[in-house]
């Protein structure tokens, strides 16, 4: 690989109004020059379409449009047009650091790793952000070696041939992208690497119902892709794909007790209301409901 690679980021955007054009323009203030910037319109219904066609105006910036809304169709549109020799992902509601792709590419230029996942800070402070925060496993845990359980992809890079090994990113999961991805790249064994010191700024979601339906979506999808995964599954001891056992519920709410307690009760309440969320998701999928 070169020792300026070509590289390729690729932003989903759905109804992002409030964030886009601080997302693009962190982007276009990069300090490294060889790159492209795809934007994939997830059929907007907002003013987002029309910040992204004045964007286009600059010839970094290629505009795409994937009706089918799926952020893992946008993301898989964006890599089928992509050139770059290294693919960066974010996400519409962050704002990346002016060295994000020096800093994200140096550990695949320098150790020849396949995967970087970088992290994240909030953009705000109020009660839902800060525990949101604090859930964080990319926040929360200093040192990750595999990608399930931390992947996420508001802040990863990924060799194109890597990402072409798995077969790009899923397109069968709406929600839990990131997971299905992850357990791709640990099946395959690709070297993965945690640069926790390059951190994205991320505008959390902000209300009660926000976080109950993204938990609840998240929660449902990942019935379905324990399921495609359930042999490679069985091996690892990522909690959210293995603890899908009934009684699990039934321990739930003693580990809210314990954090009431231990942690304080607005972390317990942020706990009872994501859990919660969660695995309603998660039991409407595992009886086949459907969305």
């Amino acid at each position: 690989m070169k020792n300026k690679p070509f590289v390729s980021i690729i932003i989903p955007v759905y109804n992002s109004e409030k964030t886009l054009k601080k997302c693009i323009q962190s982007v276009l203030n990069q300090n490294y020059g060889y790159y492209e910037l795809i934007i994939v319109d997830n059929n907007s219904t907002d003013n987002s379409k029309k910040i992204m066609k004045e964007f286009q105006k600059n010839n970094k910036v290629i505009y795409l449009f994937e009706k089918i809304q799926s952020i893992g169709m946008a993301r898989n549109t964006g890599e089928k047009k992509a050139k770059g020799e290294i693919i960066l992902m974010t996400d519409a509601d962050c704002v990346v650091p002016e060295n994000w792709i020096s800093e994200m590419i140096h550990p695949i230029l320098k150790n020849s790793y396949d995967a970087v996942q970088g992290s994240q800070k909030s953009a705000t402070n109020d009660f839902w952000s800060k525990h949101i925060q604090l859930r964080s496993p990319i926040v929360s845990t200093p040192n990750h070696s595999k990608a399930l359980g931390i992947l996420d992809t508001k802040n990863f890079a990924i060799k194109m041939k890597a990402l072409k090994a798995i077969g790009h990113s899923n397109t069968k999961y709406p929600v839990g992208n990131d997971t299905a991805l992850a357990i791709q790249i640990d099946m395959k064994k690709m070297r993965f690497f945690f640069n926790k010191n390059v951190k994205v700024i991320h505008f959390h979601p902000d209300s009660f119902n926000s976080i109950v339906k993204r938990n609840y979506n998240y929660g449902y999808w990942c019935s379905r892709i324990t399921k495609n995964y359930k042999g490679y599954l069985q091996k690892t001891s990522f909690p959210d794909m293995t603890n899908q056992t009934w009684q699990s519920f039934f321990r739930f709410f003693p580990g809210l007790i314990k954090n009431l307690f231990v942690k304080g009760p607005g972390y317990a309440y942020f706990d009872l209301v994501e859990g919660t969320a969660w695995r309603m998701g998660l039991i409407s999928g595992m009886l086949g409901f459907k969305q």
